[in-house]
């Protein structure tokens, strides 16, 4: 195909074809996203154990970089939770957090991230994530929001515990220090809280998590609350993100990295992809998941280069840019706008915002974190997509953040592969009355050919089950000379599928008769079953068993036992020679013959 200039900057397809009308609906949008992505920021780059600025940072260039890269008109990429929780588990024991070494490492796992999701994208494996079960994202996210809001509490209460990589260590220390919890952080936080809550319910419309935290903010400098013990963000630079090589240094840790960095790609992609998928069934918009892939790695890269650290799409900030009425991506790069300018006009502001009310903030995200009705309907669904959620839950908690993403991710796809390891196999002979083919009883089977029907892939992860069903069925009838295979449903067909037909051709072959293949360029029965009987009857069948037999299986059965073999064409002749030998496990030619009458 030509090279065309859409292929190296897709934005250009809905620039050339962008109205003027479009812009209001897309500035409000955009306007409404900055507002929600401002105190978001904040508190997940605390998550990440980076300074609010970073948090940011990571919503300029980055979300500018996705929209203008990515496929879906309505995403919003930036910090989100759950990366966030695995950039902290990452890096928690290569530096102490908030360090300028624990950034530089933060930049560095933000490049890896991108160049890895860029490779994925550019090798075309946007298919891959259609075999990672919906379960495992609904499993961590659960186990990540109880993580997030047990880690929140001693923020909450005043309280600096050691930040275990355990929920239960930090809950541990924290009822040890109960005692000396600093009363008005409490009351901050639950102030935040209450507000959040109030405006939800009263005026869903309005931003509370932003109004809560400026009379936060308020209440901290009318009342010096911060000279009586209350924690506070403190100073944030009024600046945009800074460009920034990342250290070189940090190869020192790549083979530390290249987990974490891997993990957050993976659950990136999944988060990105599934939220863009869902709002895209709802606009009918058609999605380029390679695309998507590309433009979630350069929007990390950049990242890596301006001072963010690694980000995915955002469920809430894309819910909220397609319920503001967005038409085009342009809503997402006015939304990167609109946080700069905020940054550069009241970055000094937010020193005041008490740190517990954004803790305060962090438990109620953690809380919607948890789909409740999602977790119920997938745990009634199939035993398999119950096993994937509660282990990556309990992995998620019990084990490195990272790790849960592996064993989430792995044991989806082995369950996947368990399912299509084991095609259906099944016995099939012609319906008299339509033609159609229809399943089998062993007694209505033609004592010359099987007719089998595989529904499923013959590649190399079913290839030992087909073999062995289909041989026992040779072995449990011994005088079968023929096996014709029905492949109309099987779509794949690797060298392993090829080497277990080799196998039957040769058992068959060795008993006189032949193998033969129907379906297999997906023609209709007349063209494929029937003509592969017909010539299986013309090659390979044995005059002598038909005049015995009392069954009627096809249509040509009766002119063969009368011995018109003329039916199958014109000077066809009937097969010369006796039965094949027997082996000693066999009956004897004249026993089975005897057999069939």
């Amino acid at each position: 195909m030509p090279f065309q200039l859409t292929d190296s900057f897709p934005f250009l397809a809905w620039i050339r074809r962008y109205r003027r009308p479009h812009f209001q609906a897309d500035l409000f949008a955009g306007l409404t996203v900055a507002v929600v992505a401002l105190p978001q920021s904040m508190a997940y780059a605390l998550i990440a154990g980076l300074p609010v600025q970073y948090g940011l940072y990571a919503s300029i260039v980055p979300t500018l970089i996705a929209c203008l890269w990515g496929s879906s008109a309505h995403l919003i990429t930036g910090p989100t939770t759950a990366v966030s929780l695995v950039v902290f588990s990452s890096l928690a024991n290569l530096a102490p957090s908030g360090t300028p070494a624990y950034i530089e490492l933060a930049f560095a796992l933000a490049a890896f991230t991108g160049l890895i999701q860029i490779g994925m994208g550019a090798a075309r494996l946007g298919n891959l994530l259609d075999f990672v079960s919906r379960s495992v994202l609904l499993g961590f996210t659960a186990g990540a929001a109880v993580l997030i809001a047990f880690k929140q509490l001693p923020g909450m209460v005043g309280l600096t515990v050691p930040q275990g990589r355990h929920f239960v260590v930090t809950l541990g220390h924290l009822l040890l220090n109960l005692h000396q919890s600093h009363l008005i952080t409490l009351a901050l936080a639950l102030l935040t809280m209450a507000v959040i809550l109030a405006v939800k319910k009263i005026r869903p419309a309005w931003p509370g998590t932003l109004i809560a935290l400026i009379l936060a903010g308020l209440l901290v400098s009318i009342f010096g609350l911060d000279e009586k013990g209350v924690a506070v963000v403190g100073t944030v630079p009024r600046s945009l993100p800074p460009f920034h090589f990342p250290s070189w240094e940090a190869l020192d840790h790549l083979g530390q990295l290249a987990s974490g960095a891997l993990a957050i790609a993976l659950l990136g992609l999944v988060e990105a992809v599934s939220i863009a998928k869902s709002i895209a069934d709802q606009t009918r918009q058609r999605l380029n998941i390679n695309r998507e892939f590309v433009g979630q790695g350069l929007a990390n890269l950049s990242a890596a280069f301006f001072s963010g650290y690694p980000v995915s799409g955002s469920f809430t900030r894309s819910a909220v840019n397609f319920r503001s009425g967005a038409r085009t991506p342009l809503s997402g790069v006015l939304s990167a706008l609109a946080v700069a300018a905020t940054v550069l006009a009241a970055a000094p502001l937010a020193g005041s915002l008490p740190l517990a009310g954004l803790a305060g903030v962090l438990v109620l995200v953690a809380y919607d974190m948890i789909h409740w009705a999602d977790i119920k309907q997938t745990v009634r669904a199939t035993r398999g997509d119950a096993a994937v959620l509660v282990v990556t839950f309990l992995s998620t908690l019990l084990l490195n953040i990272e790790f849960a993403i592996y064993v989430g991710v792995l044991l989806s796809i082995g369950l996947h592969l368990a399912k299509t390891s084991r095609p259906r196999i099944y016995e099939e002979i012609p319906d008299l009355q339509t033609g159609k083919m229809k399943a089998a009883a062993l007694e209505d089977n033609c004592p010359q050919v099987e007719i089998v029907y595989i529904e499923g892939s013959l590649f190399f992860g079913s290839a030992a089950f087909v073999q062995e069903d289909l041989l026992r069925r040779l072995r449990n009838q011994p005088r079968i000379i023929n096996l014709l295979i029905r492949m109309h449903r099987v779509n794949t067909l690797d060298a392993s599928g090829v080497h277990v037909l080799e196998l039957l051709l040769e058992e068959v072959r060795r008993r006189g008769g032949d193998l033969y293949l129907a379906g297999v360029n997906q023609r209709v029965f007349e063209d494929t079953t029937g003509s592969a009987i017909r010539y299986a009857m013309r090659e390979t069948f044995y005059p002598t068993v038909c005049a015995v037999c009392e069954r009627t299986i096809f249509q040509e059965c009766p002119q063969l036992k009368t011995g018109n073999w003329e039916i199958l064409g014109p000077g066809v002749r009937a097969r010369t020679g006796a039965l094949p030998a027997a082996r000693n496990d066999d009956p004897t030619g004249s026993e089975f013959k005897a057999s069939l009458s």
